[in-house]
């Protein structure tokens, strides 16, 4: 299987690469076992295909036959409404553009089990996504980067991880009813750093961790995100920049991701929720 390395679509400062496959090799992709693409991606972390255009219908059955989360647009693209109003994403033109960089936040497939299989794909299918970007942040990477000293601090925590706590980095007040759906979902405790079926270490820091068990609240806030500053140094990320018929592969336990604004592209927000 030919493969390349990207670099120079990450962005300034951001040193990963992922690891790309020719589109001739996508059907060999696709007809993949689990067990198969999750050695490579326990490696690798991150697959790029460019400029796959995979078939919708191949790639729902791939993602279903190996429990994939499946992200990306397949739908016609959402217009704002009457309640919406423009944000510019451009820090230049609009004071709102940091506020809106710092809402994306950091995600893991795997932490509340939206990807059994282990596997996450992306895919954007049109046009309207391009110059879009997406982080994705390769934990273990950042596990082997440590010290051993501190893995061997780190190993014994374990975490708590909670739906809700996802869900109010996207809304602040949500209406009391909404938060307490939220609430009765699915949380749980886990180790912090979580060992892979070939060996590797990573961590589980996604916007979902709530606190550090056995450590006081504050304390524990302050470790979890200076714990998540380092797995996303530039260093271990590695950025997308979309083209279309982009698909991207990646680890669902080992990796973070995040969806980035478009500079001096607009982008929508809602104005007000009723209550």
């Amino acid at each position: 299987m030919a493969t390349g390395t990207a670099h120079g679509n990450q962005g300034p400062g951001h040193d990963r690469a992922a690891v790309t496959l020719d589109r001739s090799n996508l059907p060999d992709l696709l007809i993949s076992d689990r067990d198969k693409l999750q050695t490579q991606l326990e490696d690798l972390e991150v697959i790029v295909v460019r400029n796959a255009f995979c078939p919708q219908r191949a790639l729902l059955s791939f993602a279903e036959r190996l429990e994939c989360a499946l992200h990306g647009q397949f739908g016609a693209v959402q217009q704002p409404s009457a309640e919406d109003y423009l944000i510019v994403g451009d820090p230049n033109a609009s004071p709102l553009a940091e506020f809106v960089r710092n809402g994306r936040v950091w995600e893991n497939d795997q932490v509340l089990g939206r990807a059994p299989g282990g596997t996450s794909i992306m895919a954007i299918p049109d046009e309207d996504r391009i110059a879009a970007q997406t982080d994705f942040a390769c934990t273990a990477a950042a596990w082997d980067a440590l010290p051993h000293f501190e893995q061997r601090a780190l190993a014994p925590l374990t975490v708590l991880h909670g739906f809700w706590h996802d869900r109010l980095y996207h809304e602040r007040e949500p209406r009391h009813d909404a938060l307490m759906q939220w609430m009765a979902r699915e949380s749980a405790e886990l180790p912090l750093v979580a060992r892979m079926a070939g060996g590797r270490h990573c961590l589980l820091v996604d916007d979902t961790a709530i606190q550090i068990m056995g450590m006081e609240f504050s304390a524990s806030e302050a470790f979890i995100d200076g714990l998540r500053e380092w797995v996303t140094k530039p260093a271990f990320v590695y950025r997308h920049t979309w083209e279309p018929g982009d698909l991207v592969i990646w680890n669902s336990a080992s990796v973070l991701f995040r969806g980035l604004p478009r500079p001096h592209n607009p982008m929508w927000k809602m104005a007000h929720v009723s209550r």
